[in-house]
């Protein structure tokens, strides 16, 4: 009876302790993606895995970010972000590694000029809704005819990484065109899964 209690106790403690650090991933993930968001782009660098900027300097990183969202040809808003689930976290080497799916929406509106006749407008359009469904899949991609934005949903994989497997957890988008870059920062383990 006592051996039977301690499997149950040592089983209840291991779930407690494995739903504590997906808590925490899911906590740390919600204030990056936030920051996202709120175009807080200094704050959400932060939660981005440090061997990144070994690679691309922190500030540069926070330029481009900042380009792209203040575009004045373009009008971004991210909406919706929503964490599908979050995979058992592993240990490789020193750290641990948990694989997390989220997804979001993201409506953008290219700014035409005013000189743009209509023709040239729904050429634009279909233009950028072409490459738009190339990137994103075209049961993905919407162009809203009312407020003149497109409406893409998008559903990503992002590695969160920490040192102890239980907090500070770090964030590594999975994207495919930037393979050389996830190959100098995942271990080997986890690149033959992307």
């Amino acid at each position: 009876m006592k051996k039977l209690m301690t499997i149950v106790f040592v089983a209840c403690y291991s779930l407690v302790n494995a739903q504590d650090y997906k808590k925490e991933i899911e906590a740390d993930f919600t204030a990056y993606i936030n920051s996202i968001v709120n175009f807080d782009f200094e704050q959400s660098v932060e939660y981005i895995v440090p061997e990144v900027f070994e690679i691309v300097p922190k500030a540069q990183m926070i330029s481009v970010m900042e380009q792209s969202f203040n575009n004045p040809s373009l009008e971004i808003k991210i909406k919706n972000p929503e964490i599908l689930k979050i995979e058992d976290h592993l240990k490789i080497q020193e750290k641990y590694y948990a694989l997390l799916t989220y997804s979001n929406q993201m409506d953008m509106k290219v700014k035409s000029e005013q000189s743009q006749t209509e023709d040239e407008t729904i050429n634009m359009v279909s233009i950028i809704k072409l490459s738009l469904d190339n990137t994103f899949g075209a049961a993905n991609v919407k162009y809203n005819d009312d407020t003149g934005f497109f409406e893409i949903q998008s559903e990503k994989d992002v590695y969160c990484i920490s040192d102890n497997g239980i907090t500070n957890w770090k964030f590594l988008v999975v994207e495919k065109n930037q393979k050389a870059i996830l190959e100098k920062i995942l271990p080997q383990e986890l690149i033959g899964n992307l």
